[in-house]
Parts: structure tokens; C-alpha cells; sequence
């Protein structure tokens, strides 16, 4: 029903996308309202405070990606104070979300590998790990002074976004941004399976996972195109995503600690997860040749022509009619 809030446990991304009706400009401030509204309404859930979390940093995520679609069109100084702030907004709640992070890589580890299942140190560094994960989610939980700041926070940029001023229109709203984002993924890609270290694997996710946002924005342009590449790219940047909480986990002060005290159980482990990253370095490789098969210049260019067939009279409006400043 129009107009009916989103359920607080559903994902309020639906909407995460252009409409054929809509001024780019105006569609890019919408969403950007919606995503703020979605994280608010999961900051302020009673029912599962972790979950509304991870859902509120979800929606920063999105933001920030818009942010970065329309990054040459829009003031340097706006996208520069406003991914700040929601980049600054996601590091109040990583504690939490960290720490459950850690316990569902360790669980993902046990489940792949049944001989750990029985081990001493598994048991014992998990049972830590949801220690830990309580502590954090408590400690939120009893500072209202911060969940207050976060919402207020929250408002103050829903009402920025309605001043928001672009200096481009129609698909050159997005041409540079999109051009940015698909090209650093590229030469990360690259630099990963040339020096692969775990920074540059984590570098190069962060450009998958934001090409993988832009996609679902521009999805109407051409939907069964984009749609099956944003699949691509949702399974990509997953396959990434579990190899660095893999690394993430291992490097951990308080597992290393731990596993110290367990030398034969920290070895099966250490063993347990290089072969699992290993094998989703490798798996990645296939979806990244489909995705990054093109240039940037040429990747831009063939969804700009996508652009042509959704909007196909903005080709057409006299030069005065397609404004610098969306207003």
C-alpha cells in the first residue's frame, strides 16, 4: 500500500533505483531520503537491535555510493562533507557489526570443515567471540546519549539532501562517476592478483561492491542487462567480501591470543582458512572477466546508449531546455 512504512526487519532497498518519470536529479535526492529514512527506522528497532544495525549501515553504504555515482556532478566540497559524514556515521556502529562479523566467519569455517567441530580451541575462541559481541552491543545499547546523536545526525543530512545542487543533467549526472568507479576496479583487480595481500583483495571488493550499487540504480535503463551483471557483481564482491573476514578473523588480537594457548587446533585452522581463500581468489576470477571485460571509456559508452532507449528525448531538448544546474 502507497504510502505504508517498511516493516522494521525488511530491507527498505526496493526503491534503490531510477524511475522513468522522475528528473535523474530529483530521483538521485529520493532515494537518497529513503535510505536515511530506512536507516533511522532500523536504528529505532526494539526488536533485534543487531540486525536494525547491520541494516542501518547498509543504508549508509547506499548513500555513499550514490554519492560516488554522482561524484562529477555534484560540488566537490558537497560529496567531500557529505561521504564524511556517512562514512563517520558507519564507524559508530562497526564495533557491533564487527563483532558479529567475527562469529559468523568462525561458524561459516566450522560448517565447511566438520574436524573442527570437536576441536578444544574452536569451542572455547568461539564462546569468547560472542562475549566480546555481547559487550559492544550492550554498551550501544545503554548509550542513548549516542543513539540519540546518530539520529539527529540522521535528520540533519535528510534535510541537506533537498539543497543538493548538480551541475551536470540527464546521463551526465553519472557519466564521470560511473567512469571512476568501473575503471579503479579494473586496476584493482589487477594490482590484487599481481601483489595479492589482503589490503589490496579489501581495496579492490570496496570498488566491486560500489559498481555492484550503482548497477541497481540504473537497473531500469536496461533491466535484464543490468540486472544480470548486478548478480554478477552481487556474487563477486560476496566471494571477496568472506575471503577478507577470513583475514580479518585470523589477524584478530584476542584469536591470536587464544590460539596461541592451542597450538595443534590453531594450526588446523590456519590451514582450514588458506585454502578457503585461496579457493575464492580463484573463484573470483571468472565473474571479474565477465564483469571488468571492457574498458571504462567503453563500459560508460554502452550505458550511456542504455540511457538513449530510457530516456530517449533527452537527446532532443534544445540546449536550454537540459539545464547545468538541476534545480
Amino acid at each position: 500500500m502507497e504510502g505504508r512504512p517498511d516493516p522494521p526487519g525488511r530491507d527498505s532497498s526496493m526503491n534503490f533505483t531510477l524511475i522513468p518519470e522522475e528528473a535523474p536529479s530529483d530521483s538521485l535526492r529520493r532515494i537518497a531520503v529513503e535510505q536515511i529514512e530506512g536507516a533511522v527506522t532500523q536504528l529505532q528497532r526494539s526488536d533485534d537491535l543487531n540486525e536494525g544495525i547491520h541494516e542501518a549501515r547498509k543504508h549508509f553504504k547506499r548513500v555513499r555510493a550514490l554519492l560516488r555515482l554522482a561524484r562529477g556532478a555534484l560540488p566537490e566540497e558537497t560529496y567531500a562533507s557529505e561521504n564524511m559524514h556517512f562514512r563517520d556515521l558507519g564507524r559508530l556502529l562497526s564495533p557491533v557489526r564487527d563483532s558479529a562479523v567475527y562469529i559468523e566467519t568462525l561458524d561459516r569455517i566450522r560448517k565447511g570443515s566438520r574436524a573442527l567441530i570437536a576441536d578444544e580451541a574452536f569451542l572455547h575462541l568461539r564462546t569468547r567471540l560472542v562475549g566480546e559481541h555481547r559487550a559492544v552491543l550492550s554498551a550501544y545499547a545503554q548509550d542513548e546519549q549516542r543513539q540519540k546523536s546518530l539520529i539527529d545526525s540522521l535528520q540533519g543530512a535528510q534535510s541537506r539532501v533537498s539543497s543538493w545542487r548538480f551541475i551536470e543533467s540527464e546521463f551526465s549526472l553519472f557519466k564521470a562517476g560511473l567512469r571512476r568507479i568501473y575503471g579503479r576496479g579494473r586496476d584493482e583487480r589487477a594490482a590484487a592478483y599481481s601483489q595479492p595481500t589482503t589490503e589490496r583483495f579489501h581495496a579492490w571488493r570496496k570498488r566491486v561492491k560500489y559498481l555492484w550499487y550503482h548497477l541497481q540504480i540504473l537497473q531500469p535503463l536496461w533491466p535484464a542487462q543490468l540486472k544480470a551483471m548486478e548478480r554478477e557483481c552481487d556474487r563477486l564482491a560476496d566471494l571477496l567480501g568472506d575471503e577478507h573476514d577470513l583475514a580479518v578473523l585470523m589477524e584478530k588480537p584476542s584469536v591470536k591470543e587464544l590460539l596461541a594457548v592451542h597450538s595443534a587446533g590453531a594450526q588446523l585452522l590456519h590451514s582450514t582458512v588458506s585454502r578457503e581463500r585461496e579457493r575464492q581468489r580463484r573463484a573470483a576470477i571468472p565473474l571479474a572477466q565477465r564483469i571488468y571485460g571492457e574498458s571504462a571509456g567503453r563500459f560508460v559508452a554502452r550505458i550511456e546508449e542504455y540511457w538513449l532507449a530510457y530516456r530517449p528525448h533527452s537527446q532532443f531538448l534544445p540546449q536550454e531546455a537540459v539545464p547545468r544546474i538541476d534545480r
